[in-house]
């Protein structure tokens, strides 16, 4: 952060590889920290990323509370970047999608840069503004009003109207399929053709149909652009389109129709989560194509399977906005309801001990078709759980994923490092910590093994999750003399507030704790305690 004039401006510098001396100055997206993440990676020259957060709200680069001097402190901080690096403006090019757009042609404009790419920009800034979540009040001020709306609308005008140097590099990005293009981007239109190398891209994709999907349909495009500008080269592309997709209606229904009776279905977890006992599923799953009817319901079961038996929970199937982009397949189809999610509570309590392949069968009964896909995720998936005398393991990845349900108590190691350093009882609460781990795996971060309380009686194994805490001092006496590991975080404890116990047997029990790490369970006695009976 620097302050520039009355305003501090946060920014991100990255210095150029080799000798490139252009600047690329990038402006963000509503949503967005700093603009097209890392999409800019392969850009050699100085990129100089900046973000709109002015007195903690968004100014469309332009006006904070209709403040205007915003645009002095973001142009100072250009031009003291422009005096390290010794460029000058035509060594410079701004780059923005949405509001960074506009931002991209209102310095350009107003402070005269010859090289501008600007994706979906805004051009009524007010109207624009006005209602659209905290953007409203940080630009146009409380309550936004309509004189504030109209002082804003006219920003992009008034700036177009006097200039009168065409003799720059400028770049626009739309879309058909982006609502913004007929209530935002075509009001530029007129004006930006009297420039002199102005380029008008206009995207046409069936997969283009929202607002943001513009920048990443186009974005090889848009990075050819910028790899030329910043190399000193300006293209001069006119008017073109971009896509050279196009589709015959009965070609593509006689596609997705025949794709459709093949025996062929997806299923992908987007997202596992253990909480409280239950799990919870997210993915995507449905049967590819669509019939000649239309689109037509489909039902989602999930499925476990162990030695030929198979145990089967209903799913939820749920809507999703962006299928037709993540699983084109020659033709659009849009998937709309491929979504899934678990339905109820999904505890596995009746499951007995073993190893389960988890499937996923989807059904459309109006069609007569029924299969079963394996279930898989794009990323590793290592969900673990405690579930009464057994530990609940969910893991997995490409190749598909298993549950497992195993034993809570595994193996008393001699090779682990253990030790209980406290355990008591209070008011029907277990106070308990020490330190536990297996020498050579590095035990650094708190995910590095889950941990259980076990309570063995006369009344049955009983099992509690535990937290990890790092705690050096406790564990390092532990390691062995030349043991280049870090096993700070090898500490198991039941936290201040202890594991509560109220709802168990009284009686006297055997206490254990279990360390679940990697494909082992490894077990430690801690000792033993009595509950009393509860009055």
């Amino acid at each position: 952060m620097e302050v520039h004039g009355k305003w501090p401006v946060e920014f991100q510098f990255r210095p150029a590889q080799g000798d490139r001396r252009h600047l690329l100055v990038v402006f963000s997206s509503v949503g967005s920290k700093y603009g097209f993440g890392n999409a800019l990676e392969s850009v050699k020259c100085n990129i100089l990323r900046i973000r709109d957060h002015f007195d903690d709200g968004a100014s469309y680069y332009v006006a904070r509370n209709m403040d205007f001097s915003v645009t002095d402190s973001i142009q100072a901080l250009i031009e003291d970047h422009m005096r390290r690096l010794r460029v000058t403006r035509d060594e410079v090019t701004l780059l923005g999608a949405s509001k960074g757009g506009s931002a991209a042609l209102y310095y350009g404009l107003k402070y005269d840069y010859k090289n501008i790419v600007a994706s979906t920009p805004q051009y009524f800034l007010g109207s624009y503004s006005k209602g659209h979540g905290q953007l409203g009040d940080a630009v146009l001020g409380e309550g936004q009003p309509d004189e504030n709306v109209a002082v804003m609308d006219a920003v992009m005008k008034d700036l177009l109207d006097e200039d009168t140097d065409h003799k720059r590099n400028i770049y626009v990005v739309s879309s058909p399929g982006d609502y913004q293009y007929e209530q935002e981007v075509k009001h530029y239109l007129p004006a930006l053709r009297e420039y002199e190398n102005f380029n008008f891209l206009f995207v046409e994709s069936p997969i283009v149909r929202r607002h943001d999907e513009v920048v990443r349909q186009a974005l090889p495009s848009i990075l050819s652009i910028v790899y030329s500008l910043t190399e000193g080269v300006a293209p001069r592309w006119g008017d073109v389109r971009i896509g050279n997709y196009s589709a015959d209606p009965e070609e593509a229904a006689e596609h997705l129709a025949e794709l459709r009776q093949r025996d062929t279905a997806l299923a992908t977890l987007n997202r596992a989560v253990f909480t409280d006992g239950v799990l919870e599923l997210k993915g995507h799953a449905f049967l590819p194509g669509e019939s000649p009817d239309g689109p037509a319901e489909e039902t989602k079961r999930l499925v476990l399977e162990k030695d030929g038996e198979t145990w089967v929970y209903p799913l939820e199937t749920t809507k999703e906005i962006r299928l037709y982009r993540d699983y084109f397949d020659e033709y659009f189809c849009e998937y709309e309801m491929g979504g899934f999610s678990s339905q109820g509570g999904l505890t596995f309590t009746e499951l007995p001990q073993g190893t389960y392949d988890v499937s996923v069968c989807i059904t459309s009964e109006k069609e007569g078709i029924e299969r079963r896909t394996r279930l898989i995720s794009q990323n590793a998936v290592d969900r673990r759980q405690v579930c009464g005398d057994s530990e609940l393991l969910f893991r997995g990845g490409k190749g598909g994923l298993k549950l497992v349900k195993r034993s809570i108590i595994g193996f008393d190691s001699a090779g682990v490092a253990f030790s209980a350093g406290k355990l008591e009882e209070r008011d029907r609460r277990i106070h308990a910590e020490g330190v536990f781990f297996v020498p050579g795996r590095n035990a650094d971060r708190d995910a590095h093994a889950f941990y259980y309380l076990v309570l063995q009686g006369k009344t049955g194994c009983h099992s509690f999750p535990l937290g990890v805490r790092k705690n050096p001092d406790a564990v390092r006496p532990h390691k062995q003399p030349g043991d280049l590991g870090n096993y700070d975080s090898g500490y198991f404890t039941t936290g201040a507030g202890g594991v509560d116990v109220s709802d168990l047997p009284a009686g006297r029990y055997s206490v254990l704790v279990s360390m679940s790490a990697g494909g082992a369970l490894f077990t430690k006695k801690a000792g033993k305690i009595t509950l009393k009976k509860t009055r």
